[in-house]
């Protein structure tokens, strides 16, 4: 398996939010139409997240931040 947090496989932040904004929109459509709609839910909020961090990359904490909160 190979450690994708050292690289960025899809350019910058702003880049890797919207294609991550893109597969989430496709995969809420598909929990939705089988009935998970918890899961559904959850992946579009995902999904407003990272159209929020395409749209504007300095918003909120996310620049150097870790995803658990804590230092790098």
């Amino acid at each position: 398996m190979t450690d994708v947090s050292s690289s960025r496989p899809w350019g910058d932040p702003a880049s890797t939010a919207a294609y991550i904004a893109t597969i989430t929109t496709e995969l809420s459509r598909l929990a939705e139409n089988h009935g998970l709609t918890t899961l559904a839910y959850i992946l579009e909020m995902a999904r407003l997240e990272a159209k929020s961090l395409a749209d504007d990359p300095l918003a909120g904490s996310e620049r150097g931040a870790s995803p658990r909160g804590g230092g790098t």
